[in-house]
């Protein structure tokens, strides 16, 4: 064997046992060990490394020292405390004798911000970022937290919060390369993801611009909560500052300049895209109070954002709940965990029958107690325009409305609607009271076909005609029922070339003896004009100022409608006409919908029976026995 072979085989073996050595931990002593590393630890940042167990040294792949039962401080306040840490060194600085820590592996750790140490928090942080902006020294490729536990304090509410089993890689290769970072964790019981990447730490530290794309999912194991949330933008971080601007003379104050703080932090723009199977759910697990979103469902949202701490503003946003799709602007704020959403949306149509409750059982008034607590937790004013839209069985077109909703009271409003070829307006209010609810209806309509309606509400279409009206009511109450039993207010409704269909009112002139069979016979009664008017108190509507005339008949009617118990105690009576037609009274009585008629014994004209105001019109109820 040559000289030179044997050189290369010995040079080859110390490699190889080189290797197989640098390769293998090396319990060393763990003082010496903590110390060499912490003087990187504690100029870069300013933190204080201290440490119980014992010190490995590894060299392959990565220099590496690592540690057990570890505590990272500052001020005295432990910051970190860990199972087990190790610290990443950079092969030059090594050589060279000294600590370059390019990497951090957390195992078990449990951070916390304890009380008042905010400000050792910030210490490491502004120095990190120092550092970044200056571009200067070595800085930390990667962070690696496996199985950790965060605790802080939520800023809005100041309650505890804890973050368990938090697996974290972050990779920042090089100063000018884009920081990566995925995540998995729990928080109040919803398992979490988050994933990131292209932001670039040295821009956003000198308060440059940088893009970030992000993507958040969340997912109970119950299903109550859960969704997904995508950025894709540019994220930039303004310091405070101070502005100022013109302002008005007032009480107190002379007329000057007036001073406003510019908090500073973070700015986030670009496109967004969030969508979750139960907003409300998802709402409560973020510690948002839901208000008007209780009654939504599945929803999502995307579109053109900017946001700031506490807001977020959309120029440009595509809103979906249920089936509906809906484009616009809208805005929301959060303070003190109070969401405040303001909007103005727009769908070609818009179906809002899951709005609508279920009709209570046995027909009558619910006694169930009514609350506004899950719509007023928070703010919301929106304004809403479609197409087309449905409401329960109702179908309208061209609909302008609102809502606003604010401490204790939720207000609608409808603009405008066109329903069955005429025109409603309406305004309806809640707000809350010690006991129960305060409740105001004003509305009115203009040339509504009632044949239409009446088929759209499943209604038999017992009159035909177009009709125009008005309703103001009000009233109180802790349940739908009482609320009906203390209505207040008055209603009106004039109906133009109708007719009155299963019922000829001529005919039940000539057979007064026919009266308890009249609903069910066929017949129809044309009319030029019916009107009728309602003066409700207490739940009870007293008629009166109504009358059908037309064909050379007149018939007008009298007597209450009780809304609670959904019942009629009304008389009709059909005057004499010019030509000798006979005339007749009869009472009709019962549920207004099965009501019947009775033939009541003739007086002298110009009288009326007791508790009997006249004159008005026939009323709905004879609908349940016309064909």
């Amino acid at each position: 064997m040559s000289r030179r072979t044997t050189l290369a085989l010995s040079g080859a073996v110390l490699a190889a046992l080189a290797l197989a050595a640098a390769s293998q931990p090396w319990t060393i002593a763990a003082p010496q060990a903590a110390a060499f590393a912490e003087r990187d630890l504690a100029r870069r940042y300013g933190l204080t490394l201290s440490v119980a167990g014992p010190a490995v040294l590894t060299l392959l792949p990565v220099p590496s020292l690592r540690f057990s039962r570890v505590r990272l401080s500052r001020g005295g306040h432990d910051l970190v405390a860990s199972e087990g840490l190790q610290v990443q060194l950079g092969l030059a600085g090594l050589l060279a004798g000294r600590a370059e820590v390019t990497g951090l592996v957390l195992d078990r750790a449990r951070i916390a911000l304890p009380e008042g140490a905010g400000g050792d928090w910030a210490e490491p942080a502004g120095r990190l970022a120092a550092r970044v902006a200056a571009g200067r020294g070595r800085h930390l490729r990667r962070l690696v937290l496996v199985d950790a536990t965060l605790a802080l304090r939520d800023p809005r509410t100041g309650t505890r919060e804890t973050v368990t089993g938090l697996n974290l890689v972050a990779n920042w290769p090089r100063p000018s390369a884009g920081l990566d970072l995925s995540a998995g964790f729990t928080w109040r019981g919803v398992p979490t993801t988050l994933a990131l990447s292209d932001l670039r730490p040295r821009e956003l530290a000198s308060g440059a611009e940088t893009p970030v794309t992000a993507a958040l999912t969340w997912n109970a194991a119950d299903g109550a909560a859960g969704g997904s949330a995508e950025i894709d933008g540019s994220l930039v971080w303004t310091k405070q500052e101070a502005s100022t601007q013109e302002a008005p003379p007032g009480e107190g104050r002379p007329e000057g300049r007036a001073v406003q703080q510019d908090p500073g932090g973070p700015r986030l723009s670009g496109r967004g895209r969030f969508a979750t199977p139960a907003l409300p759910a998802t709402l409560a697990w973020l510690g948002i109070a839901p208000g008007p979103a209780a009654l939504a469902g599945p929803a999502s949202l995307e579109g053109r954002f900017t946001a700031r701490p506490g807001s977020i503003e959309w120029p440009d946003i595509r809103v979906r709940f249920g089936d509906n799709s809906l484009e616009g602007a809208g805005a929301a704020t959060l303070a003190r965990g109070r969401l405040a959403v303001s909007g103005t949306l727009a769908a070609e149509r818009l179906d809002l029958s899951g709005l609508v409750p279920d009709p209570a059982p046995g027909g009558g008034w619910s006694r169930a107690p009514l609350a506004l607590d899950g719509l007023t937790r928070g703010d919301l004013d929106l304004r809403l325009s479609a197409a087309s839209a449905r409401l329960g069985p109702l179908e309208a077109q061209d609909v302008a409305a609102g809502l606003l909703v604010r401490d204790g009271t939720v207000e609608a409003t409808l603009g405008r609607a066109t329903v069955q070829g005429g025109t409603v307006k309406g305004r309806a209010a809640l707000a809350v009271l010690p006991a129960g609810l305060d409740a105001r209806l004003q509305g009115s309509a203009e040339r509504i076909d009632l044949g239409g309606l009446f088929a759209d509400l499943g209604w038999p279409r017992w009159i035909l005609g177009r009709a125009q009206g008005s309703v103001a009511l009000d009233g109180a109450g802790s349940s739908l029922a009482d609320l009906v039993g203390r209505l207040a207010g008055r209603a009106a409704a004039t109906i133009e070339g109708g007719e009155i269909l299963g019922l000829s009112l001529a005919d039940l002139a000539q057979k007064p003896e026919a009266a308890a069979t009249a609903l069910r016979r066929g017949g129809r009664t044309h009319f030029e004009r019916a009107r009728i008017s309602l003066t409700v108190s207490d739940g009870v509507a007293e008629i009166g100022q109504g009358q059908v005339r037309g064909g050379g008949l007149t018939a007008s009617l009298g007597g209450r409608v009780f809304l609670t118990e959904r019942r009629l105690g009304a008389e009709a009576r059909i005057e004499p006409g010019p030509d000798g037609r006979g005339s007749g009274a009869f009472a009709i009585e019962g549920p207004w919908l099965r009501p019947t008629l009775r033939p009541l014994a003739a007086r002298p004209p110009g009288t009326t029976s007791p508790g009997t105001t006249l004159p008005a019109a026939l009323p709905a109820a004879a609908s349940a026995y016309a064909p």
